[in-house]
């Protein structure tokens, strides 16, 4: 990916969309059962860019072509995404695991000393579990 590609405008829209999703994920969820399959579709397909264009921050931001504010906001953004990670599996089935990918593409959190408060299924936990930890005998 050629960094040098995205200007101020990419950025700006890429951060709106992402702003959009996180900040709307807590009414979504509250009426997520009520959706048909059309409704769902189209979130999941508006998720599909967003996460798309996430990786893309991330990697800009890796590559120093976010400004400051871009940076607070981004790390604003993905603080609440964290924060709601039980509502993007209950939505679009994205497991803490998958949502820890922002600290591989590039997150300002990764520098940050602020708690992440994170809300999560046990489930998700046992996954990430069978992943990190090694299965010892007992």
């Amino acid at each position: 990916m050629d960094a040098e590609a995205y200007k101020t405008g990419h950025i700006e829209s890429f951060l709106q969309n992402y702003e959009l999703l996180v900040r709307d994920l807590a009414e979504m969820a509250a009426d997520w059962s009520n959706l048909d399959d059309e409704e769902r579709g189209h979130y999941r397909s508006e998720l599909l860019q967003t996460w798309g264009n996430r990786k893309v921050l991330g990697i800009l931001f890796k590559a120093k072509k976010l400004n400051s504010a871009q940076e607070l906001r981004l790390a604003d953004l993905d603080r609440l995404l964290l924060e709601q990670a039980s509502l993007m599996e209950q939505c679009f089935g994205f497991d803490l695991n998958q949502l820890l990918a922002i600290f591989r593409w590039g997150t300002p959190l990764s520098d940050s000393t602020q708690t992440v408060r994170i809300e999560v299924e046990p489930a998700s936990l046992d996954r990430i579990a069978s992943i990190l930890v090694p299965s010892s005998p007992v």
